[in-house]
This record gives structure tokens, sequence and C-alpha cells, in this order.
């Protein structure tokens, strides 16, 4: 991934790394070969990136090993039981699309984004009812601290 302008991504990929951002996650190239790592820089480094937001593969996912003919075909055990990875993270950017008032395709910039989850995200262990709520909780808590200092980074960058 080069440095660009426009980073398409699931909702809950760009949460994912906002909420690694606030637990002190320095992202590093990962065995499935995914580009989390490569995200995370782009989004570090410009926090105005434009977001494509998608529910479907996105740039993180192409490189990866277990995407196959455009579809995931990882398992988690996320929401408590052994699932598809990708009708379970399906499942969460549609919750997460609802509660922003976004839909596939929208673009907006990132840290927008992060003031949009800020204000109307909400309590996350409604969004991730399936899951283990000290898992939600600690999700709650990086997503939060990650938000804050995003956007605090932003307004230092950009007075």
């Amino acid at each position: 991934m080069t440095m660009k302008a426009l980073l398409r991504i699931k909702p809950h990929h760009f949460l994912d790394i906002i909420r690694d951002f606030g637990a002190g996650v320095h992202h590093k190239p990962h065995p499935y070969g995914h580009a989390v790592h490569e995200a995370a820089r782009l989004l570090r480094e410009n926090p105005r990136t434009l977001l494509e937001l998608t529910s479907g593969a996105d740039e993180i996912c192409q490189p990866c090993r277990f995407l196959k003919h455009g579809r995931c075909t990882d398992t988690t055990t996320t929401p408590g039981r052994k699932v598809r990875k990708g009708s379970w993270n399906r499942l969460i950017d549609c919750r997460i699309f609802k509660r922003l008032g976004l839909r596939e395709g929208d673009r907006i910039p990132a840290v927008d984004f992060c003031r949009l989850a800020e204000q109307r995200l909400g309590d996350l262990f409604t969004l991730y009812r399936e899951a283990d709520p000290r898992k939600t909780a600690l999700r709650e808590k990086n997503l939060r601290k990650g938000i804050e200092q995003y956007l605090k980074r932003d307004a230092v960058e950009n007075r």
C-alpha cells in the first residue's frame, strides 16, 4: 500500500486500528499477510486520509492468505462460538453503519469518522452483544482512548 488519499476500508477495521492506537499497539506485518500494519501507518501519518467504506474485502484484506475469490475463509470465535469471520465482520459492520448513519460506499475523512464515532457510536456492548463482555469492555476503553488521541493529534497538527 503506498501513500495515497483514499483508503477502502471496513468500518470495524478502521475502529480496530484506532482501538489499537489507544492500546499503544505498534502494528507489524502479520503471518496472515493482511495489510493492517500498512493501513495503520497511513492513518497514523495522515489523519485526514479519505476512507471509502465497505463491508466487503477492503485494502487490508487484499493480501491476506485467507482471502479467496474475494471472500474471507478464516474463522473466529469472537462471538463465543466458531463462525465464519466474513459473516461476523459483516454483522458488526452493518451495526456500525446503522449506528453512525453511514452506508456502503460513503467517503469520509478518517478524523471525521472518529468524530462521528465519538458522538454516535455509543455502547459497544450492544454492537458486540455476542462477544465476551470482558473483551468488549477492554475494546471500548482502548477505542475511546484511541479516538481521543487521534482527534487531539489532528487538532494539534492542523491549527
